[in-house]
């Protein structure tokens, strides 16, 4: 199925999901997805998180944002991504039951231990995550919901919503 026309933004907290449901996304959609921690972040040469600049950012996003299809994921709710959520057809929201999310960090951070993932994680790293990502929820709730982008919201917490709608593009 393709969709020429169709931008789709994803949020949630951290393991909820996001990367997951974009993959589906851009295979069922045949829509490109972008995750933000790509253009947020670059990978040094240790193999150190390290910041792209604003502009960079911000840069990288807005060549993303003039093609005609796009599913954007990523938990950022910063100034940076605001064109992300008022350009969006649809936000979907990610809504996973907050112990399986934990269960999913902790997957992904001992997986990633084993393979020798780049960036470096470190049980600092995970255990700040995980407090992050207690207050993250509160804080998109906030946004979300306070926001005047409630026309354009889907809340999805199953795979049946997911596919629900998924149905709406056949």
């Amino acid at each position: 199925m393709k969709n020429s026309n169709l931008k789709i933004r994803i949020i949630g907290s951290p393991g909820s999901g996001k990367t997951y449901t974009s993959n589906i996304l851009s295979k069922e959609l045949n829509i490109k997805t972008t995750d933000l921690d790509n253009i947020f972040w670059n990978i040094s040469s240790t193999g150190n998180r390290v910041k792209n600049d604003y502009i960079n950012r911000e840069s990288r996003l807005n060549s993303i944002l003039l093609n005609n299809s796009w599913v954007i994921e990523g938990v950022y709710i910063n100034p940076w991504t605001f064109p992300t959520f008022s350009e969006a057809d649809y936000i979907l929201v990610i809504k996973t039951n907050k112990w399986t999310q934990y269960y999913r960090l902790f997957k992904r951070f001992f997986i990633r231990k084993i393979i020798n993932y780049r960036p470096k994680e470190t049980l600092k790293n995970f255990k700040n995550l995980i407090s992050w990502s207690f207050q993250y929820q509160k804080d998109l709730d906030n946004f979300i919901y306070g926001s005047s982008y409630s026309s354009k919201i889907i809340i999805i917490k199953t795979s049946k919503d997911l596919n629900d709608f998924l149905k709406l593009f056949n």
